[in-house]
């Protein structure tokens, strides 16, 4: 696990140190630097978890030395019927696909606004001229025909909105994984290591009927957990944020109408 965030981290520092040429907070840096915050937190957290020491001590006095490594993954697998670092994994994975669509659309969005940026100065250019030019044949010989100064109206276009819609789009489904994250976090991870001690019913002929059991580092265990559902908490809170942001962006356009 330590490897992949690693990994990861590499692969996402240029995209994180070229934040994007657009101001505030209109443009992709605020979402690459809460992927990083994740990423931080995976750090955090693999490492209580990834400890070569055992993570269940159970006591064993009435079971065979054979018989330990079984009966002690049986009351591993009943402990934790949720998975823990494989859901952090696929979390983060979730997580970079509406950021990395988010920046589809903002180049593709870049593009369309420099290309229609072209068009119009080119449009404009060849509209001066023959205004110019029609106003020079209408003057008087040796007077200088002024440049046409009347700036063209912006035209609205359907090519305006869907990247904003997209956009929206991308925010929501960010903020449901984060949701479904957060909730996995706190309803099924964070309880099965809040009893210092559990009565673990392993089910085998082997094994006792009951054996009580103690979760190594708990308290590390714990607070790496309470890191990752922050992280999962903030980027909640930014998604919600840029949507009431977004909302009242469009009301205010909507009254200017």
């Amino acid at each position: 696990m330590a490897a992949v965030v690693a990994g990861l981290a590499r692969l996402l520092q240029p995209a994180m140190v070229f934040p994007g040429s657009e101001p505030g907070c209109r443009g992709l840096a605020p979402w690459y630097l809460l992927l990083g915050l994740r990423l931080v937190a995976l750090f955090i957290a693999d490492g209580p978890w990834s400890s070569p020491n055992p993570d269940l001590v159970c006591n064993w006095t009435s079971v065979q030395v054979d018989s330990r490594p079984f009966c002690s993954a049986l009351c591993f697998n009943r402990h934790f019927p949720a998975p823990i670092s494989s859901a952090w994994g696929f979390a983060f994975l979730t997580a970079l696909l509406p950021v990395g669509l988010m920046g589809l659309i903002r180049t593709g969005s870049k593009h369309q606004r420099k290309a229609a940026k072209g068009g119009d100065e080119e449009l404009t250019d060849i509209t001066s001229v023959s205004h110019d030019m029609a106003a020079g044949s209408s003057m008087a010989p040796g007077t200088i025909p002024l440049p046409n100064m009347v700036p063209s109206e912006p035209k609205m276009s359907a090519r305006c909105t869907w990247p904003l819609a997209a956009f929206v789009f991308c925010v929501f489904l960010l903020l449901a994984m984060e949701l479904g994250f957060f909730w996995v976090v706190i309803s099924l991870q964070i309880p099965s290591v809040l009893r210092t001690t559990f009565l673990c019913l392993p089910g085998a002929h082997s094994c006792p009927e009951a054996l009580e059991c103690a979760l190594a580092g708990q308290a590390d265990k714990h607070m790496a957990l309470w890191a990752l559902a922050f992280t999962a908490f903030v980027n909640m809170a930014a998604c919600l944020a840029y949507l009431l942001l977004t909302l009242g962006r469009a009301s205010r356009c909507h009254r200017a109408k």
